[in-house]
């Protein structure tokens, strides 16, 4: 059952993430620092979706 809690706990940060990194695009300034920031949020979310989803091993 660990690896289940696991996985839901990577995939609701992943979604946590993504939100939080579209919502910066529409908050932050639109100077490049700040949109690559915020993209890089976004792309983090979905890194760590894909580690929830067990598509690679994550050294223990």
């Amino acid at each position: 059952m660990r690896g289940k809690r696991r996985q839901y706990v990577f995939l609701e940060l992943a979604a946590v993430l993504i939100v939080v990194g579209t919502f910066a695009t529409g908050f932050l300034p639109s100077t490049p620092f700040y949109q690559v920031l915020s993209g890089g949020i976004i792309v983090a979310g979905f890194a760590v979706g894909y580690a929830g989803l067990g598509a690679f091993e994550l050294l223990e």
